[in-house]
């Protein structure tokens, strides 16, 4: 006898400002209100907003939870999870312990890559975003895509 595996995607609700959530992302200060207490985290983590064609936020996943300096990120993951998700694009949002929002090397390649897969999968990535200490990064802001 054979065995054959059912996947099953189940999503939780988490209570958040009516004011934050019920309208299009259109900033990326809009983002960092919604995830600001991301900069009290003592251990880098990785955060994707899933996002319908308004922009709106579909549901959001903790992709990872790494150590004081670094987080594992593989954007094939991000991606396939976005996808279950129906999302029509994404935005990454993720903390720097160290309070500093500046990107790492690490932080653009990866950023890049994604946004490298987004185009070849027809799925945008809208913005990465880097929380620091009452501030933050946004890739798009800055130009870089």
């Amino acid at each position: 006898m054979a065995y054959l595996r059912e996947m099953k995607v189940t999503f939780t609700h988490k209570r958040v400002d009516d004011d934050l959530l019920n309208r299009p992302i259109e900033s990326p200060a809009q983002v960092f209100e919604l995830f600001k207490h991301m900069q009290d985290e003592t251990k880098e983590k990785v955060v994707v907003l899933h996002l319908n064609p308004q922009l709106e936020v579909l549901s959001y996943e903790v992709a990872s939870i790494g150590s004081g300096s670094k987080a594992l990120l593989e954007p094939v993951e991000i991606f396939r999870n976005a996808m279950l998700a129906r999302a029509s694009s994404l935005i990454v949002v993720h903390n720097h312990p160290s309070g500093h929002s500046r990107p790492s090397q690490a932080d653009i390649d990866v950023a890049h890559r994604m946004h490298q897969l987004g185009t070849l999968h027809g799925m945008a990535l809208q913005d990465f975003i880097i929380i620091g200490d009452g501030e933050f990064h946004s890739f798009k802001q800055q130009g870089v895509f």
